[in-house]
């Protein structure tokens, strides 16, 4: 077939198709409506339910679909029954239509006559129209279809509220007992209204009759207002499950269900600590509590009764979520988490059911930090000025949080290695430790215009459990020449007035020399500390 031609066809066939697929399947929607409401009319004669009332049709219009849909897929395209469908419609293209379609190209492909008749089919002015007339056939079968869907739906939902006991809308509306809410679920010791709504001539009088699941049952009598078709009675407080019906006339309604259930929540937190080694502090439980203080590095292990087994437990920050480890008894566990930095979080849980916690409960970690140790120089204070022959007597104190594993002295001459003296050992926490200690600068063998630096350290345990060692200031003692002792003033005297301003130069370089070794110590000190901590 001419390839113009065919793809004109092929869209009218189409639309031909789905015009008949959608009159199919409403046929049969209409065929399982039918039967449905063939079921209504047994059930309403004899009063026989059975909830295949509405099962069977429903299957029935299930099967009949899938019948449709699998014809539908194997039917084969046919052009000719496209424009003999036309063509009936369109008297005008008779013969016309039909002959195009008949066209065979021959060797050298469709000749000139073949190629008008087709041309002709193509610009005929009725085409717009038959295209159109095909488009409303299909939107005529579709709103049928779903028509015939819809009806098929309601009277399937008629038979199967009228077929089962458990949904008493249609005995309301063919005059029996609306009872709400029917089975309900409930929070434990929340409140609950019960109501029935009576289709014909309501009775006299009704009573709401209900069975604890302990077997206790009580008569509450059912209040009416005015006219009102309507019956209603309050439960100020449910705490257990229990069934209830309504009595009236010497007739009673179904029996309903009461679920109680309860929202998870906390009822106790209690909080393990196992503080670290260095620490040297007993690990101890906190029973319920919610605030939590302790050093870095210690482990908190929270054990958290619920009210309720749940299907999960977090602890959740704005920084990070904790998964708590789910036990037996309602019991949520944190394990050993190491406490690093202080965190507020807020306990999320979520039941079986999906219900979460209505009231969230808040924990605080405050992280204590592990300050290094206090050391400081007592005597002397300050920067000296000593001869090389001179003792100096040091005078320092320390003190840790949680101890110190030694102390002691340290000094050296500028430019070269620390040694440092060990004056004690391992002390208990927040115990202040005073020392002295006699520098004999001689031992030293220092020199003139050196500095000796001197300082106290202390050595604990960081956060990471390794040695940590802390130093005090450092100060510097200038070793001066014995000439500045014993000279004698000479100033009276003119002609030494050269000889005194040259050795003044003389000195004030030496000064300069020395400040500047202590600057470059005093740096290389700073330097050491930051690299320290």
């Amino acid at each position: 077939m001419e390839p113009r031609l065919q793809i004109e066809l092929a869209a009218a066939e189409l639309a031909l198709r789905r015009t008949r697929l959608w009159r199919e399947l409403a046929l049969g929607w209409l065929g399982a409506g039918v039967f449905a409401i063939l079921c209504l009319a047994v059930q309403g004669a004899s009063g026989w339910t059975s909830p295949a009332l509405w099962i069977v049709p429903l299957l029935g219009g299930l099967a009949a679909t899938a019948v449709v849909l699998r014809r539908h897929s194997q039917r084969q395209v046919d052009f000719l029954k496209v424009v003999a469908a036309i063509e009936a419609e369109h008297p005008e293209l008779r013969h016309l239509l039909s002959a195009a379609a008949e066209q065979q190209p021959g060797e050298n492909g469709f000749g000139f006559l073949q190629l008008r008749v087709v041309d002709e089919v193509l610009a005929h002015p009725r085409r717009a129209a038959w295209n159109e007339r095909l488009r409303q056939r299909l939107a005529s079968a579709k709103i049928w279809g779903l028509c015939a869907l819809a009806a098929t739906l309601v009277a399937l939902l008629v038979v199967a509220y009228g077929s089962s006991r458990e949904h008493p809308v249609l005995a309301s509306i063919l005059g029996g007992v609306q009872v709400t809410p029917g089975d309900v679920q409930v929070e434990r010791g929340s409140s609950l209204v019960i109501s029935a709504r009576f289709g014909g001539d309501p009775p006299a009088e009704a009573a709401l009759v209900i069975v604890a699941a302990a077997g206790k049952s009580r008569r509450l009598p059912l209040e009416r207002h005015l006219a009102d078709p309507i019956f209603g009675a309050s439960l100020s407080e449910v705490n257990e499950d229990a069934h209830y019906h309504v009595e009236y006339a010497g007739s009673q309604t179904a029996d309903y269900k009461i679920t109680v259930f309860d929202y998870p929540s906390l009822v106790r937190a209690d909080a393990a600590l196992a503080y670290p080694a260095y620490t040297g502090l007993a690990n101890k439980t906190i029973p319920d509590t919610r605030r939590i203080s302790a050093i870095e590095g210690t482990r908190l292990t929270y054990n958290l009764q619920l009210n309720k087994a749940v299907k999960s437990a977090r602890f959740v920050s704005p920084e990070q979520t904790l998964d708590l480890e789910l036990r037996s008894n309602a019991v949520a566990v944190l394990p050993a988490y190491p406490l690093t930095n202080s965190a507020r979080f807020v306990l999320a849980l979520e039941d079986a059911e999906g219900r979460t916690n209505k009231f969230p409960a808040d924990f605080v970690l405050q992280v204590l930090t592990n300050r290094a140790p206090i050391v400081k120089l007592d005597f002397p204070r300050g920067d000296q000025r000593v001869s090389r022959l001179e003792e100096i007597q040091l005078q320092a104190e320390a003190a840790g949080d949680f101890g110190l594993e030694k102390y002691g002295i340290g000094f050296g001459v500028a430019g070269e290695n620390p040694q440092l003296v060990e004056l004690g050992g391992r002390t208990p926490g927040k115990d202040k430790r005073t020392f002295d200690y006699l520098l004999a600068l001689e031992k030293l063998g220092v020199q003139e215009d050196q500095v000796i630096g001197y300082f106290a350290w202390a050595e604990d345990h960081g956060p990471d459990g390794k040695p940590r060692r802390t130093f005090s200031d450092i100060f510097f003692a200038e070793v001066r020449p014995f000439e500045e002792i014993f000279r004698p003033d000479q100033s009276g005297e003119g002609g030494s007035q050269g000889g005194q301003q040259g050795g003044q130069g003389q000195q004030n370089q030496q000064t300069k020399l020395a400040d500047l070794q202590k600057e470059i110590v005093i740096a290389t000190w700073k330097l050491q500390q930051n690299i320290i901590q």
